[in-house]
C-alpha cells in the first residue's frame, strides 16, 4: 500500500512543489487548499499518479482542522503517514503603538490560528493512528522569521517560532513510536507570497545571499520528500535552516 500524505496549503508556491515531489516518490497527496479550488485542480494535474484528492477546509477557523482531518482520514483509509503543515500568512503587525489593541490582537491572533494551531490541531488528530503503525512523520513549514524575529512582523515571527518549538517538543515525546517531527525555516522564496518584498527590493536581498538568489519552492519540496524517508529518522527534532548562507549557527 502507497504511503499517504496530507499537504496543507498546497494549491501553489510551496505547498505545491511539495505535493509533487511527494507524489514523485511514490506517495498517495491529500490537497488541502482554502478557497482557490482551481489552483488545487492545476496542482493536482500536475501529480504523477491519478489517486490524489482534494480538500477544502478553512484553516483559519478553529474548527477547520477537525474537519479536515475527518475528511481525509475517511477517504485515505484512516491513515496519513506524513503531515506537512505549509498553510500561513505572512501579515504586518507594525509597531505595537501604531494599531489599535483590537485591530493588532486580531491580526496576531489569524495568523496564530492558521500558522500554527491548525497544525498543532492537525497533529494531534492524526499522531495516535502513527503511533499504532509506529512510523510517520510531522514536518512544520516555518520560517527563518522565527528563529530570528523579523521588525513589523513580529505576529508572524512569532507563530513560526511556535511551530518550531512545537516540532522540537513533539520530536522528544514521538520519538519512542517511530515518529519523526521537523521544522524547515527557510529564508526568502521565490513564491506569490514574497512577490511584493521581491519586486521592490530583490535585488539588496539576493546581495545578502551567498548563493546569490532566493530559494525557489522546489529547494524546500526536495528536502521535505527526503524527510519523507526512513533516510532522516534520526534526524528528528532539527530545524533545518535553508537560506543560501545568508544566516550562519
Amino acid at each position: 500500500m502507497a504511503k499517504t500524505a496530507l499537504v496543507t496549503g498546497a494549491s501553489r508556491g510551496i505547498g505545491r512543489a511539495i505535493a509533487v515531489h511527494l507524489a514523485r516518490g511514490g506517495f498517495r497527496v491529500a490537497l488541502h487548499y482554502g478557497s482557490n479550488r482551481t489552483a488545487a485542480e492545476e496542482t493536482r494535474a500536475l501529480l504523477e499518479g491519478g489517486d490524489h484528492l482534494l480538500f477544502a477546509a478553512d484553516l483559519a477557523q478553529e474548527n477547520g482542522a477537525a474537519g479536515l482531518a475527518e475528511a481525509v482520514l475517511r477517504e485515505f483509509d484512516g491513515r496519513v503517514d506524513v503531515l506537512v503543515h505549509n498553510a500561513g500568512l505572512y501579515l504586518e503587525t507594525a509597531l505595537l503603538q501604531e494599531r489599535s489593541t483590537e485591530e493588532w490582537s486580531a491580526t496576531v491572533r489569524k495568523m496564530m490560528q492558521l500558522n500554527f494551531l491548525a497544525g498543532a490541531d492537525l497533529a494531534h488528530l492524526l499522531v495516535p493512528e502513527m503511533i499504532q503503525r509506529r512510523w510517520g512523520r510531522i514536518i512544520q513549514i516555518a520560517s527563518r522569521s522565527g528563529i530570528r524575529g523579523e521588525s513589523r512582523f513580529s505576529g508572524y515571527s512569532a507563530s513560526k517560532a511556535a511551530q518550531i518549538n512545537f516540532a522540537k517538543s513533539l520530536a522528544v515525546e514521538l520519538a519512542p513510536h517511530g515518529i519523526g517531527c521537523f521544522a524547515i525555516a527557510p529564508g526568502w522564496v521565490d513564491t506569490d507570497m514574497s512577490a511584493g518584498p521581491l519586486a521592490e527590493h530583490g535585488d539588496a536581498i539576493r546581495a545578502e545571499i551567498p548563493v546569490g538568489r532566493v530559494a525557489s519552492p522546489e529547494d524546500i519540496a526536495q528536502l521535505v520528500a527526503w524527510l519523507a524517508t526512513p533516510a532522516a529518522d534520526y534526524l528528528t527534532g532539527n530545524t533545518i535552516d535553508v537560506n543560501g548562507a545568508s544566516s550562519l549557527g
